[in-house]
């Protein structure tokens, strides 16, 4: 079967066939065929809810007609092409072949796809001789491999999004949650397969056991089963598949081609070429069945030719061209009258019979006259047009087919740009001839030139020029399918135009016969699926006989009539429509009724997976075909829609934990979160993937994900933690809103929006110092350091020592260490007392003390510790201690006092008086070098010896000095006592 671009181009009811018994079915009563045109085949389908999720589908297709003997011929018709030979159609356009991909394989085809490959050029070649672009799209085949024996939870973990157990010859998806034990301080790892727990295991390196659904499987692909299906889009906006090839290396059967640039012609010769081989065919079907012209089966078919540019100036370029004349063509070819210099009887000659050799020879040198100059007069052709056909009225009890076809390539007017007045004529024209019963096509090569769009929604600087031909023609100013405006951008385009309007007039009225041969196929929409097991049994099968005023009883026999499933495709075939055709016999003006109908029902319901939404429509395509082999379907069925409601929404938050100032990113927090719709899991990781969904099971739903902080806003990224808080997950599955204008279905419980939140709370680890005191002496210098008062640092939560394994390494602590500067003077110690040392932390530049846990170790039970009132003011404390220094005397008299001055670092620091030869001490001394010096004024009878030093430090803080005293040689005055030298020492 030719595909058609358009309506029947010339309806076209151009031929119109009459009903013969065992011969084509016609239409009645309008249904619509794969171009959207009235046909003669009346076809319905709908979905009835059945309650319980399951819907039924029924549909209804009869053949009409009403029965006529006319002999069998073909309605001759008047076509009149109205030409745009203005200046501009001499300018460049261009051309272009197609060459075939000769062994490309699948992945290097795939490239060159219309659907965003890199660098898209592929087409397939129709019946009709046109290119459409193709699509291609991939699917994986599953390969299933058993996991390695010794996978731990963690390896299971990694591949949760494709593992698979196998159970009653089928492989069945297994769910894997990870959850932390913060107590036991462990991951715990839950397997389940179809909502049931087959197995929970703890630690990341245990090796799970799951008993009888062992082994589990891992699921990957390969590129060698990779499936391509290529296909591309109809006329009507459907797809229409060409081919499935297995394997990225395979070269598919079917042919596909590359579009090249092959220079370039001019306007005007591309018009002669696409014209003449239009008339070519329209001289075959004149000369009838036998092909013979001149004989008894020829068809009356006529033809004329005008051109139109300028109304005057060279040439007076606006003319009647198949006609005798002298205004264009050259030597023995002269032919066209000019437009001001028409007579009313070139009306009537310029209509020519194409089953006369002269006939057929004006409208070739009609065609060779065409020359381009002047501007684009649309208004006069119009004019012409109408004009002719109002010479040339149908004959009384005669039944003509009228078309005319308006052909430019610029805006109407008459000097430069889109002149309103000009236009407007045009169309009040075209309006007179669509009034009077013939049909216009437009058919437009401008830049820009769209025959999908009008001048409202077509942005471009073609807007006013498009709406132009849309008003013209038999659209009426509004895009529609058929279409009765057509678009070419070069030659190619230009000659399917022109060929498919030869198709058309090759196919007559109804371009199938519909006999038992005829298939029946609906292919279930993705969002759907035949009942488990369904077979052929399962696809009810009825016929019905017409009995008049559109009532129907239903017969005992099918016909014919067999059903067959595959996959989720139902075919049904066997049905004779052209011998059942439904509609009336009249015979010496007696009027029976006759026919009968064919209906398909069986039950679908909802696929697994399939979220819901409301009009979801219930098949991809269902289409009658002329056979089995037929890629195309000659009619298109409507897709009924129904709702299907959303199942609930259940979401689980997972606890999260972090260092004191960590944070937690947005897809972090995504990362633990699980949702799922009616036992639908839903990968929150990936929201720009679909949720990790296939297209076809949200197809009628948005999905929002919001993650909220604990003040409920958008929770984005959490940084710089320093309390415990939680976050919120939230979820919402809603139906996508109803286009403007589009009711909601009546079948099935209308889908409303579910919802589900949960929270979970996000534990902040905080630093834990424990400290102990040290010691420093009385006049020794502060210590340079005091790591050795920190004992241990912990990171705490609760009780609970954070994990680096689980948590990452903790983020670097400054400490910084004050002791009480009261206390001390140029750096050392000014005090016999203990001394706090207060501390401070820090993270980076943050100041985390009031954040951290200060421990302290006590010395013993006489430590003068208390719980300081803010925490780190004293971390620890310096216990002060002091030295000693013992005096001995020596070589003294027994009972006399003597007095020494005891000097530090060679200053007098303190005095000491010892009795004969005893000893004396002084406490509580600062470190430093000591000296004594004998009071010589006092125990004048001795000489004493004082150069002995005490070196008292930390690590000697005990020492003394021996003073040794000698009596002096010399008297004193009293002559009573002689003198005695002192000896000091040590």
């Amino acid at each position: 079967m030719k595909r058609k671009l358009i309506s029947m181009l010339l309806s076209l009811s151009i031929f119109s066939a009459a009903m013969t018994p065992g011969a084509t079915a016609y239409a009645a009563e309008g249904a619509e065929d794969d171009s959207g045109g009235n046909s003669d085949m009346v076809i319905s389908k709908t979905a009835t809810a059945n309650g319980g999720g399951t819907y039924t589908i029924r549909l209804e297709a009869y053949a009409t007609g009403d029965k006529v003997i006319t002999g069998g011929k073909e309605l001759p018709a008047d076509i009149i092409l109205v030409l745009d030979q203005s200046g501009s159609m001499d300018d460049d356009m261009a051309s272009y072949v197609f060459m075939e991909y000769e062994d490309w394989t699948n992945s290097n085809l795939y490239e060159r796809r219309h659907n965003d490959g890199w660098n898209p050029n592929l087409y397939h070649r129709l019946e009709d001789g046109s290119y459409a672009e193709v699509s291609v799209a991939v699917e994986e085949t599953p390969i299933y491999t058993q996991a390695p024996s010794d996978m731990n939870n963690s390896g299971y973990y990694e591949n949760r999004n494709n593992l698979y157990a196998f159970v009653n010859d089928e492989y069945f998806e297994v769910n894997v949650e990870q959850k932390f034990d913060i107590f036991s301080w462990s991951f715990t790892y839950t397997y389940s397969l179809d909502g049931g727990t087959i197995e929970e295991s703890t630690g990341r390196n245990t090796i799970p056991n799951f008993g009888v659904y062992a082994p589990l499987y891992i699921l990957s692909a390969d590129p060698a089963r990779r499936t391509y299906t290529y296909s591309y889009t109809d006329a009507d906006g459907k797809p229409q598949t060409i081919e499935a090839s297995a394997g990225a290396d395979t070269v598919p059967d079917s042919a596909f081609y590359y579009r090249t640039r092959n220079g370039s012609t001019s306007k005007l010769e591309a018009l002669k070429t696409a014209v003449s081989s239009f008339i070519r065919s329209v001289e075959q079907k004149a000369a009838g069945a036998d092909g013979e012209p001149g004989t008894a089966d020829d068809i009356d078919h006529c033809v004329a030719i005008v051109g139109f540019a300028s109304r005057s100036g060279y040439d007076n370029n606006t003319e009647l061209l198949s006609i005798d004349g002298w205004n264009s063509g050259s030597g023995r070819d002269r032919v066209g009258v000019a437009y001001d210099d028409i007579q009313s009887h070139h009306w009537t000659e310029v209509l020519q019979k194409m089953n006369t050799e002269n006939g057929r020879d004006m409208v070739q040198k009609a065609i060779n006259a065409l020359a381009a100059n002047g501007a684009t007069r649309a208004d006069l052709g119009m004019d012409m047009a109408s004009r002719i056909l109002a010479a040339n009225p149908v004959p009384e009890g005669e039944e003509r087919t009228r078309v005319v076809i308006l052909f430019t390539d610029g805006s109407p007017t008459s000097s430069n740009g889109f002149e309103e007045s000009v236009a407007n004529a045009a169309i009040e024209h075209a309006a007179k001839i669509k009034n009077d019963g013939a049909t216009v096509y437009s058919i437009g090569i401008f830049n820009g030139a769209d025959a999908t769009a009008n001048g409202i929604s077509f942005a471009n600087g073609s807007r006013r020029e498009n709406q132009f031909m849309q008003d013209v023609s038999s659209n009426n100013g509004k895009p529609q399918t058929p279409s009765y405006y057509l678009s070419a951008s070069d030659s190619a385009s230009l000659d399917n135009i022109f060929s498919q309007i030869s198709d058309n007039i090759e196919t007559g009225g109804t371009n199938a016969t519909l006999d038992d041969k005829t298939v029946i196929k609906d292919v279930i929409a993705p969002a759907f699926t035949l009942p488990e097991g369904a077979d052929a049994s399962a696809i009810m099968l009825e016929t019905y006989s017409y009995v008049g005023e559109n009532q129907w009883e239903k017969n005992d026999d099918l016909m014919g009539a067999v059903a067959s499933v595959e996959g989720d495709q139902v075919a049904v075939t066997g049905f004779d429509f052209v011998e059942n055709y439904v509609g009336t016999v009249t015979e010496n003006g007696e009027v029976t009724y006759r026919g009968n109908k064919l209906v398909i029902s069986f039950p679908v319901k909802p696929r697994d997976g399939f979220l819901g939404g409301n009009n979801v429509e219930t098949n991809s395509m269902a289409g009658v075909y002329e056979n089995g082999e037929a890629k195309e379907p000659v009619f298109t069925f409507e897709r009924p829609q129904v709702n299907v409601p959303i199942k609930d929404v259940t979401v689980t938050a997972e606890e999260k934990s972090v260092y004191l100032l960590g944070g937690l990113t947005a897809d972090e927090l995504r990362g633990g979160a699980e949702a799922s719709v009616g036992g639908v899991k839903l990968d929150l990781t990936k929201p720009d993937q679909n949720f990790g969904l296939k297209a076809w099971q949200t197809e009628y739903v948005d999905i929002t994900a919001s993650f909220l902080d604990a003040d409920g806003k958008p929770a984005g990224d959490l940084t710089e933690l320093r309390d415990d808080t939680t976050y919120t997950v939230e979820v919402t599955v809603a139906p996508k809103p109803l286009p403007d204008g589009e009711e909601l279905s009546t079948e099935g419980k209308e889908a409303v929006e579910r919802t589900d939140n949960d929270s979970a709370r996000i534990n902040v680890f905080k630093p834990e110092l424990t400290y102990k005191d040290s010691e420093v002496y009385y006049g020794d210098n502060v210590p340079a350091s005091f790591t050795g008062n920190l004992t241990a640092t912990r990171w705490m939560h609760d009780g609970s020592e954070a994990d680096p394994d689980i948590m990452g390494t903790a983020p670097d602590l400054t400490l910084t260490y004050t002791p009480d500067d009261t206390k001390i003077s140029d750096s050392k110690i000014n005090t016999k007392q203990d001394i706090d040392v207060n501390a401070s932390v820090q993270i980076g530049d943050a100041d985390v003390t009031n954040q951290t846990a200060f421990l302290h170790t006590k010395c013993g039970d006489d430590c003068s510790w208390s719980e300081p009132s803010s925490k780190g003011t004293p971390a620890f404390l310096f216990h002060v201690k002091t030295c000693s220094l013992t005096i001995v005397k020596q070589g003294g008299a027994e009972g006399e006092p003597y007095v020494f001055t005891v000097c530090k670092d060679g200053q007098p620091y303190s005095e000491i008086t010892i009795v004969g030869n005893g000893r004396g001490a002084i406490c509580e001394l600062p470190v430093g070098t000591y000296t004594i010096q004998e009071d010589e004024g006092w125990s004048w009878r001795y000489n004493a010896s004082d150069d002995g030093s005490a070196s008292l430090t930390a690590q000697d803080p005990e020492g003394s000095i021996t003073c040794i005293n000698k009596k002096a040689e010399l008297y004193w005055l009293n002559g009573f006592s002689e003198v005695v030298k002192n000896v000091v020492k040590k």
